[in-house]
């Protein structure tokens, strides 16, 4: 039957995501593992085609995963799944909608240090934070360690951080060719000094977000990684957050997920894992692989209720893909978050968002072209309301 446009309004938030059985404080993680097409209680299966390089073995139903303590340093979050800063995406408004869906931390876009050091407008824009729900980090990118310490400073007494998170993983190549992002593993030193400085400036949890190496080594030698991440927690880091890709990769082939049990095994501070997270099932299965928290990125676009969906699956063992009337929902309140935030210039950032919400639906291409084309944001919702109409109800 198709959906019934008249009935459709702007959402107002989500209830609360459930709540987490009450924390032991420990750490501990799952000593058994699955196989990657195995199906989580009762919910959908990983995407096709999902097929990550996991180790084999058959897990035990009750890992243990929905008993741990959430804990960053001294911050206590409220679950295991962090939405990750993603250049050009995590806006305030959408961390709002992630947030209210139950991430337990978000993250701002990357943020140069030198723009937010001289309180550069662009810079001071892109951390936006009021009404947020959930703790916010601010993540800097910079090569210079006392910049980087004043940025900081900056993010705390200026706009609210709860959490200052280090890009030493950005693979785009503007930024490596700069010297910044993922370069700063060429020069492991430096790296190192940035977070000691950045340690000392703040009275915050700090963490860094990176890759295992430049490429992958040859002669079997271990990845950089392996010996950098304990003189990152000696330097006093809070967590580590790893895309286990390397830079020469950028976001091709996969995540190697295998690295996360032995870094794990090598460091006391929490390990956040990342990459390829792309279902709830996927979320479970990288905290069964060794990681302490899961960044769900760039499979949030357009499904902010991923986050809901691992809790649910988390905590009750199953749950449910919203029918296109909530998806239809979400993206009107997206829509208008945005019109709210920045007026007219919604109509052209609404050329990509919207296309992520109706990207399965039929006749999707023909919609997304109708949608770049026009310049009114009022029908451009439209356009998005007649796409949705001819979506059967789950």
């Amino acid at each position: 039957m198709p959906l019934d446009l008249k009935s459709i309004s702007d959402p107002s938030p989500s209830p609360p995501p459930p709540a987490p059985p009450e924390a032991d404080g420990g750490r501990g993680r799952a000593e058994n593992v699955r196989t990657s097409g195995e199906k989580e209680g009762g919910g959908s299966s990983p995407d096709k085609g999902a097929a990550a390089p996991f180790p084999e073995g058959e897990a035990e139903k009750d890992a243990g995963l929905s008993g741990r303590g959430y804990f960053i340093g001294s911050l206590k979050l409220s679950s295991p799944f962090l939405l990750a800063p993603m250049a050009g995406v995590t806006n305030w408004p959408y961390r709002l909608l992630a947030a209210e869906e139950g991430a337990a931390l978000t993250y701002s876009e990357m943020v140069s240090a030198a723009a937010l050091e001289h309180r550069g407008k662009g810079a001071v824009r892109l951390l936006k934070s009021e009404g947020t729900p959930s703790p916010f980090a601010v993540q800097l990118f910079g090569k210079d360690p006392g910049s980087m310490a004043r940025a900081a400073r900056a993010a705390q007494r200026e706009h609210g951080a709860d959490l200052i998170d280090l890009n030493f993983g950005c693979p785009a190549r503007k930024v490596v060719k700069s010297g910044h992002g993922a370069a700063l593993l060429k020069d492991p030193d430096l790296l190192l000094s940035i977070a000691e400085a950045v340690v000392k400036a703040v009275d915050l949890p700090v963490t860094v977000k990176t890759r295992p190496d430049v490429a992958a080594p040859a002669g079997g030698r271990e990845p950089l990684i392996f010996s950098l991440a304990p003189k990152l927690e000696a330097a006093g880091i809070s967590a580590l957050a790893l895309h286990p890709r390397f830079l020469d990769q950028g976001f091709k082939g996969w995540a190697d997920w295998s690295m996360f049990r032995p870094l794990k095994e090598i460091i006391k501070i929490p390990l956040i894992g990342s990459g390829d997270v792309s279902s709830a099932p996927l979320a479970l299965e990288m905290l069964k692989l060794g990681a302490d928290f899961v960044m769900l990125g760039r499979a949030t676009r357009g499904r902010p209720w991923l986050f809901r969906e691992s809790l649910d699956l988390l905590y009750k063992g199953s749950f449910r893909e919203p029918p296109p009337r909530e998806r239809l929902a979400f993206a009107l309140r997206h829509a208008r978050l945005l019109h709210g935030e920045i007026g007219r210039r919604a109509v052209y950032l609404l050329r990509s968002v919207i296309p992520w919400y109706i990207k399965e639906l039929p006749r999707a291409a023909s919609f997304r072209d109708r949608i770049c084309r026009e310049e009114d944001f009022e029908k451009q919702l439209e356009i998005m309301k007649e796409a949705f109409a001819g979506a059967p109800e789950n």
